[in-house]
């Protein structure tokens, strides 16, 4: 269970619910209500395919490659204490989608990009090859499921009630760096994870 626990939080802090729902707006800004909800659904599909993707065949491109999982969950450990370090800086969290609001055309690029992140991917990879049971990515689905669980209440419940304007929240970045701290304490538990794999 703990290991459950360990994937949904990780995933969970770099795909960072609030922030998305604020890109997500920014996105949507001036179309229905109805348009929105299909575009949620659009992101959340986008999202889902890269990072239940990354669960299911990381592992398999890291032994094409030659890679051991001990290397991969030191090198990818090391990335997601650098992400969580980051974290912990306001206003640089979220990609602006302002730019996309000069073309009639909706770009949900700024969220999926954020959503399923390179640190995301990393970490979702990372964690199939942590935790792999007879071969299967058991804890790391489960992470992206429940992960995307909570990321579609975010955006259906940005896509009913979401405002034109979209202020920044101070306790937007108190979350966030609250995220920041549990992403720096995963990385540095799969980089000694690694180290451990290797000593054996």
């Amino acid at each position: 269970m703990k290991e459950y626990i360990q994937a949904v939080v990780t995933i969970l802090a770099l795909i960072n619910p609030l922030v998305c729902m604020e890109i997500f707006t920014d996105c949507v800004s001036g179309i229905p209500p109805e348009q929105k909800v299909k575009e949620a659904l659009k992101a959340l599909t986008a999202t889902g395919a890269v990072l239940f993707a990354s669960a299911f065949f990381g592992m398999a491109v890291l032994k094409n490659l030659g890679i051991s999982m001990a290397a991969f969950s030191c090198a990818g450990g090391g990335i997601l204490a650098w992400i969580g370090a980051n974290m912990l800086t306001p206003d640089r969290n979220a990609p602006s989608a302002i730019a996309t609001r000069d073309s009639k055309d909706i770009s949900l690029s700024p969220l999926i990009l954020f959503a399923a992140s390179p640190g995301t991917i990393t970490a979702v990879i990372t964690i199939a090859a942590t935790h792999n049971r007879h071969d299967m990515p058991v804890t790391a689905v489960a992470g992206v499921a429940v992960a995307l669980v909570v990321l579609a209440a975010a955006l259906l419940s940005a896509a009913k009630f979401s405002k034109v304007e979209n202020k920044k929240s101070g306790m937007r970045e108190i979350i966030s760096s609250y995220m920041g701290v549990l992403i720096i304490a995963m990385g540095i538990q799969f980089i000694l994870s690694g180290i451990n794999e290797f000593s054996k």
